[in-house]
Formats: structure tokens, sequence, C-alpha cells
């Protein structure tokens, strides 16, 4: 699916949303400490003073710019062994583009192939392909290329305006938290936080038999269902009346039938 272009204020809310993206995307990196190279089945220690960059930019990255536009940010992990020169072991790139068909099997390759993965087998890319969201979710194709290759898993990023939603491979070659470790720009109270106010405005959980379903709430808040979930159960616990159910194979956090908060 395509997004348009010519709208200037989604064009500027992507633009601020890819700046808040970037801005903190070494911090993230040295506040993770470790980086796995499944390939090899280590944990490499990640030195800030250790780290090699490269970058790209295309397109009209002004405000008021018109058009598609498009960064990356590769940041490789420098290891040193006892003998020998510092080598890249692992690699985080960051790809965030605002155009047409932004989420898309070929968008992933393309991204891997920027990052020279298919040149370094010797290095594991762990990468991150980004851009407003996009409704109607993501077809089976598209889910499956986050798998990549041998050395390589990626994830999609998107900006869900005020939040933002990480979607990771399914395979376990990589813990989905690493990812949004990595990717997710939020602080985790602020997530916290619009989940427990959505919760606490729900009205839906006033009346008699009233429920909400969690993975709906989650779409909502654009947070992810772990922690909707968790903050539920939470708020039932804290609240007389409510309780957190699974309904064939969904969870809802339902008020009990007879007891309302107008009674």
């Amino acid at each position: 699916m395509s997004i348009q272009t010519s709208d200037k204020n989604a064009r500027a809310a992507a633009l601020s949303a890819m700046q808040s993206l970037f801005s903190g995307l070494e911090s993230r990196m040295v506040r993770q400490r470790m980086l796995p190279h499944p390939g090899e089945g280590s944990l490499y220690d990640l030195d800030p003073n250790r780290l090699s960059r490269r970058s790209y930019r295309s397109g009209d990255l002004s405000p008021n710019g018109e058009g598609p536009f498009c960064r990356r940010e590769a940041i490789g992990l420098l290891h040193k062994p006892m003998l020998g020169l510092a080598q890249v072991k692992v690699c985080v790139a960051l790809d965030f583009a605002w155009g047409p068909d932004r989420f898309s099997p070929e968008a992933i390759t393309e991204t891997a192939r920027w990052a020279l993965a298919g040149l370094r087998p010797d290095i594991y890319f762990i990468l991150g392909v980004a851009g407003p969201q996009i409704e109607g979710g993501h077809e089976d194709e598209l889910l499956r290329a986050l798998s990549g290759g041998t050395n390589w898993r990626a994830a999609i990023v998107e900006f869900v305006n005020p939040g933002w939603a990480v979607t990771s491979p399914r395979d376990g070659v990589i813990l989905p938290a690493l990812f949004e470790n990595l990717f997710d720009p939020e602080p985790i109270d602020q997530k916290v936080a619009r989940v427990d106010n959505a919760l606490a405005a729900a009205g839906e959980l006033k009346e008699p038999g009233g429920f909400i379903l969690l993975d709906e709430l989650a779409r909502r808040v654009a947070v992810g269902s772990d922690i909707v979930t968790d903050r539920a159960i939470l708020f039932a616990e804290r609240t007389p009346g409510l309780d957190v159910k699974d309904v064939g194979g969904s969870l809802i956090l339902q008020r009990n039938r007879f007891e309302s908060l107008r009674a």
C-alpha cells in the first residue's frame, strides 16, 4: 500500500518522527550493553568508543520540502581480540523512508543490500526498516521477509502517532525485546502512562458486562500487547468488578455483569 506524499501535515509528522528515531539510536545501543551474533552464538560487549558509522540521505529533508525522503544509518560494533586488529562483528542499521510502498519485501531487501549484508558474511546485521504506519496490516510475504538471510534479521518499525510499533521476525533467532530496545525511541514510562490513562477513561468498563479487547486497545494506544496485558491485569486487580478473561483466544478486560460504577 502507498501513502500520499503530497500531504504536508503527514510529511511534517514523518520528519519529526524520523528525527526522534535517529537521535537516540546510539544511546539505545549503549544501554543495551551487549549485542548478539547468532551466527557465532556469541555476545559482544558494546564499547561506545569502538563504533564504526556509515550514513545515507536522499530527498528534501527540510520542513517545507516536498516528495519522498530517506535516511539510513549503520553503526558497527568493533571487537578487538587479544591479538590482531579491531573488526566489526555486529552492525545495527536503521532505515527510515517517507514515500510510496514503504513496507514491502523489496524495501527490506534494499536495506540489507545497503548495509552490505551480502558482502560481509562474517558480520551479523540487525536491521530496522522504519516509516509511518500504513493501514491494512502486513501480509505474510512481508513478515517472512523479516527473517532475511543467514547473517541478518530485520524488524518493521512504524510510527503510530503518538507511539511506535515494532514487528519482529517470527523465527526466534533474535528476541523481539532486542528489536524494541534498539528501535523504539519512546520511554517505557510514557507507554505505561498512555495505557493507564486509556484504561481509566474507557467508557465500556463503566457498564455492567462492558468490555474492551486488549489487542484493540494496544493498537489504539500504539503500545505493545505485552505491556497492555500487564497493565490491564494490574488495573483489574486494583478495580473491583473487573477481570481479564480469555474469550476464544482473545484477551478482554470486562466488568462484572451485575456490577456498575453508576450503581
